[in-house]
């Protein structure tokens, strides 16, 4: 299986805690291989659904940016392998993954990493996010279309910050992250880790400040703490693609 893609850890998770997360899998979108046949092989009920189906996919062609064909709580775990970074409507998807999630379900989601020192240098430069992709365009972006419904490439990267906010504002806990291979230009740019710490600081005390003097809502200091973490996280800084827990309330 792939390590660049992160299949291998992924399965060995599902594997690992199959007696925490129950047996009822879906994933979404489906692109079966190692991953989905491994998840059977160890026990777990998958479910898949994709958009465009591949041939012999065992589950139903639904548009994950709308209403799942499901009933609440059908799932204990939703799987979601880089498929958010193509979807036009990311918070209705997490929405709708919350919402067939049973009480006490995982959603697991990998996606690519956007906050990688490398990332951060090629934003710099470019504006961009993976400098050997060029810039996101209508010609090369889009990939097909099924009627009114369109298969994007990556033109909806989500960074963490963002994608923690939309778990969030779905209900979902952020439990876990972790990351796939490392990215060696990332690691080339590690001298500057000192810098990213003082800076993740001065944002969390200039952000507080102006909270404060606005009258406006703020973390508390826990949560600051928590944003902190994340923002300095070995994960976010040196690999490829994220690995994310979150956990329904139950």
């Amino acid at each position: 299986m792939s390590d660049l893609n992160g299949h291998a850890q992924i399965l060995a998770l599902l594997t690992r805690r199959k007696a925490v997360f129950g047996r009822r899998l879906l994933d979404i979108p489906s692109g079966g291989g190692p991953v989905v046949e491994g998840a059977r092989a160890a026990g777990y009920a998958v479910t898949e659904v994709d958009l465009f189906p591949r041939p012999g996919m065992r589950g139903v062609c639904a548009d994950a940016c709308a209403p799942l064909p499901f009933r609440a709580a059908s799932f204990d775990v939703v799987l979601s392998m880089e498929g958010i970074e193509h979807f036009e409507h990311q918070a209705g998807f997490v929405r709708e993954c919350a919402r067939v999630l049973a009480p006490g379900g995982w959603l697991v989601l990998t996606t690519p990493n956007m906050l990688t020192l490398s990332a951060r240098a090629t934003h710099l430069l470019t504006g961009g996010k993976v400098l050997k992709q060029g810039f996101v365009n209508e010609v090369a972006t889009l990939r097909s279309r099924s009627g009114t419904r369109l298969y994007h490439g990556h033109a909806f990267l989500v960074d963490a910050f963002r994608l923690r906010y939309l778990l969030r504002i779905v209900g979902l806990e952020w439990k876990e992250l972790a990351g796939t291979t490392l990215s060696p230009s990332s690691l080339c740019l590690a001298p500057l880790v000192p810098l990213i710490h003082l800076a993740t600081a001065y944002a969390t005390r200039a952000a507080r400040a102006r909270l404060v003097a606005a009258e406006r809502a703020h973390p508390d200091a826990e949560l600051e703490r928590e944003l902190a973490r994340l923002a300095r996280s070995p994960a976010l800084l040196f690999r490829k693609k994220l690995i994310v827990l979150a956990q329904k309330p139950g």
